[in-house]
């Protein structure tokens, strides 16, 4: 499956939002006419021609880089879906990002070319603290060598041939890739006890086909998982929100049982959530559903994906979303107020 920009999307992350990317090179003009040339708007671009300052830039500021994870176990879940409200991680603490204007500073990537006098690339490399960072070398024709080297022993993660036909597009697509490498990093982990809960849809092609087309027909930048089920938070460049429900099969099923228990579901909504032609949606920062007396306020029309599994979402306006609006910062505030 691939993404608009042509990079191979094999699963969907956790979270993602545009990150700010570090150029260097000793050499300003090419530094300067690479940067213009490269199509990447959903990204911020900090150009340095000192290696050795870039190098402080990297470390000091990637210090703060971390997304902490570590919130989101839960130890006093059970660990069987025997009730479906068990989950592993408190999911719906990861959208907290959105309140965080910082964000769009985090560096995910550095390019660096490697013939610099002070420094060269792939010292520099060696010397960024957070390994996590991706890393790009720029070589000559000379310098080919090195780069197979360097990545060799876990230096970079790509290099590219400088001043060759494809310098420009290759960068780009390195980039591209980087930056889904760079938080694949940090959400493998919870993406494996998912999978306990067969939350497929995560690593499925076609799923993640259809989840990408949506990003790119409607501009979103950023996205946050918000639940187990594997709901989506979307966010344009804005801040403007909009909320994607995800539920399988056996799911759908669990919640009409649900509300049947309680013996408080209306009969009308009973009938549309069992002809799957309809389906609950809502978003809670407690990660609570709705009262069930109260579920005809969140019933919408669900459409029907064929994947590895059955799935029905919903994409629907921001009403559903239980956020601080006026608290979110947007990566176009961040443009306007920040200067790299």
């Amino acid at each position: 499956m691939k993404y608009t920009d042509g990079v191979s999307v094999i699963s969907i992350l956790s979270c993602f939002f545009p990150t700010t990317v570090v150029f260097v090179d000793d050499d300003p003009v090419f530094s300067e006419l690479m940067s213009r040339a490269l199509q990447l708007k959903n990204l911020t671009f900090k150009k340095f021609t000192n290696p050795l300052e870039a190098l402080d830039f990297i470390n000091e500021t990637s210090a703060s880089n971390y997304l902490d994870y570590s919130s989101l176990f839960r130890s006093d879940e059970e660990e069987t879906m025997s009730d479906w409200k068990s989950i592993m991680f408190n999911i719906n603490k990861l959208h907290q990002k959105i309140y965080d204007l910082d964000r769009f500073a985090q560096i995910s990537a550095v390019v660096v070319d490697y013939a610099m006098e002070q420094m060269n690339g792939v010292e520099l490399c060696k010397f960024i603290k957070d390994k996590n960072i991706q890393r790009i070398l720029l070589t000559g024709a000379a310098d080919e060598k090195i780069g197979v080297e360097a990545f060799g022993r876990g230096y970079i993660n790509h290099f590219i041939k400088k001043g060759s036909e494809n310098c420009i597009k290759s960068t780009e697509s390195c980039v591209r890739k980087s930056t889904h490498n760079y938080f694949s990093f940090y959400t493998d982990d919870i993406f494996k006890h998912l999978s306990i809960y067969k939350r497929n849809h995560l690593k499925d092609p076609v799923f993640a086909g259809f989840f990408f087309s949506v990003c790119a027909s409607k501009g979103y930048e950023e996205y946050y998982m918000l639940d187990s089920f594997g709901s989506y938070l979307f966010l344009n460049s804005y801040g403007q929100a909009s909320l994607l429900s995800v539920l399988t099969e056996d799911e759908m099923e669990k919640i009409v049982s649900v509300g049947l228990e309680s013996g408080e579901i209306a009969q009308d909504v009973c009938e549309i959530l069992r002809s799957r032609e309809y389906m609950l949606v809502s978003h809670s920062r407690t990660g609570e559903l709705p009262p069930v007396s109260e579920w005809a306020k969140y019933v919408q029309p669900a459409r029907k994906l064929e994947g590895y599994q059955t799935y029905y979402f919903s994409l629907t306006d921001s009403k559903y979303l239980d956020l601080d609006f006026k608290d979110v910062k947007s990566f176009e505030l961040f443009q306007k107020t920040r200067k790299l």
